[in-house]
């Protein structure tokens, strides 16, 4: 500080910086949710006496479970896309898309394991152990990880697979890796329904 500076003046000047400074602040961050995917006609969605299903929030890695996008820039290197930020976490996220596909696709009354419906009946829970859902430099979506189908109450699994797909984007762009990684969810969720019909026709 300059010692022949009046106090009053150096407040002042402490003042003008920082409304500078407001007045250049970053601007706020593009928000994003996945979707479910094109569901069927009305008349293919419920049908009376088929399943109903409860989806438990997936499994993500913490590094992923976080406002920004992830981009995946080395095997040991990620990237946050700080502009460009998840609307809700990703875990909530991911299983509210694969229930709603699910109750498209099988069809069936498909909900997501919260408090508020914990006390639904149902008889099949999905569950997703995801090890990796994120972008690559291209901007592809990357999916790695496992499903699996229990009975209601999680003691008993009927049905499982590992999951690895990689799908890119359709233009560039943060909008276009978004689709791309509903695209994913819509496959893995058209497996999930496929493991659900065959127990249901198996009983």
């Amino acid at each position: 500080m300059n010692p022949l500076m009046p106090r009053s003046r150096c407040t002042a000047a402490l003042a003008i910086l920082l409304l500078a400074a407001c007045s250049s602040a970053v601007p706020p961050p593009h928000l994003f949710v996945l979707n479910p995917l094109s569901p069927p006609p009305a008349g293919d969605r419920l049908v009376a006496g088929l399943p109903e299903i409860l989806v438990t929030p997936a499994q993500v890695p913490d590094y992923l479970d976080r406002p920004q996008l992830v981009e995946r820039t080395s095997a040991n290197e990620l990237k946050l896309v700080e502009a460009d930020q998840w609307a809700e976490r990703l875990s909530l996220n991911v299983a509210r898309v694969v229930a709603q596909n699910l109750s498209a696709m099988v069809p069936a009354d498909a909900n997501v394991a919260v408090a508020a419906r914990a006390s639904l009946p149902f008889d099949y829970q999905v569950v997703l152990a995801l090890n990796g859902f994120e972008l690559d430099q291209s901007g592809a979506a990357i999916l790695n990880g496992r499903w699996s189908v229990t009975n209601a109450d999680g003691t008993k699994e009927l049905a499982a697979a590992s999951v690895s797909l990689r799908q890119a984007a359709a233009r560039p762009g943060i909008p276009a890796a978004v689709e791309a990684m509903n695209a994913i969810l819509g496959a893995v969720s058209r497996d999930i329904a496929a493991a659900i019909k065959k127990l249901k026709a198996a009983k």
